[in-house]
């Protein structure tokens, strides 16, 4: 069980670090591209980077509905992890995958890529909200 709250805490770490990059070198980077380079660059991008999300937000999820489950009782850092991980993925599916599909269809649209920007502040405080509260937990458990 050590090196399965170990291994969900490093995956934690991953997003976070991930996270800040979009934040605060990527999505901002948009605004710095002409409309026919984002149109080129935009859906490259979105591949590339699903391709390192995807995995490591499914393993998130895994890991902590693995977790829930094996449990004989269910912590408060356990349905505080959870419920920030749904939060996360349904802002992903129901605004941000929105947000992305608009700069494809649209990419002279500004405001879009502003929205993006300052919308994924709300990701990256769930994302550094869910590792400190699991590492404040896994140092709970190892002492």
């Amino acid at each position: 069980m050590n090196a399965i709250i170990l291994t969900k805490l490093l995956i934690d770490f991953g997003l976070v670090v991930l996270i800040w990059m979009v934040q605060i070198i990527i999505y901002p980077s948009f605004l710095h591209y002409t409309s026919e380079k984002l149109t080129e660059w935009h859906p490259l991008y979105t591949r590339k980077i699903t391709s390192i999300v995807a995995p490591l937000m499914l393993a998130q999820l895994g890991f902590s509905v693995y977790l829930m489950v094996t449990q004989q009782t269910y912590s408060f850092f356990d349905i505080i992890d959870l419920s920030l991980i749904a939060t996360n993925w349904l802002l992903t599916m129901l605004v941000f995958i929105s947000l992305h599909e608009k700069i494809d269809k649209d990419s002279t649209d500004r405001d879009i890529q502003v929205k993006l920007v300052n919308y994924n502040w709300i990701r990256v405080l769930l994302f550094c909200s869910i590792f400190v509260i699991n590492a404040i937990h896994v140092f709970k458990y190892f002492n």
